[in-house]
């Protein structure tokens, strides 16, 4: 059983590495980063830097260099936080919420071809026990149930 596990965690592994490298070509081809990308995706309709970090489990430094560069750019701005005087929300404009509408045709795309090139893949059966997969780990590490 431990060698059947083993393989899976070290499939899983590299499933998450080229998932990760296609993440970083698809927002390329609307010329962002991924990190960019999922900033721009967290903070949607408005979110602090530090919330965004904390969702994405990031340093605040890191968010905030990038939000900084999407206001910069026009793909975001700052407005005022009614709960916070000081910690600005951080939204992305109508040039960002673009950028995330072609990123979402591109996602769509990719996920249809995915489906053509794996047609006959067990997609539900690896969805319900990746959750398994999921829960078991949390229950070993309880500092990350609530993420």
């Amino acid at each position: 059983m431990e060698q059947v596990i083993d393989a899976t965690l070290h499939a899983i592994w590299e499933a998450n590495r080229l998932l990760r490298d296609e993440g970083e070509r698809m927002a390329a081809s609307v010329g962002q980063t991924h990190a960019r990308r999922m900033v721009l995706q967290t903070a949607g309709a408005g979110a602090t830097v530090t919330d965004i970090a904390r969702r994405l489990r990031l340093q605040r430094q890191s968010v905030q260099r990038v939000a900084d560069q999407l206001v910069e750019e026009g793909f975001a701005c700052y407005q005022d936080n009614p709960r916070h005087r000081r910690s600005k929300l951080l939204l992305t404009t109508p040039a960002g919420d673009d950028v995330l509408d072609r990123l979402a045709e591109v996602h769509d795309d990719w996920i249809r071809e995915i489906g053509e090139l794996a047609p006959s893949a067990p997609w539900d059966e690896m969805r319900r026990g990746l959750e398994g997969l999921v829960d078991a780990l949390k229950t070993k590490n309880p500092e990350t149930q609530n993420e």
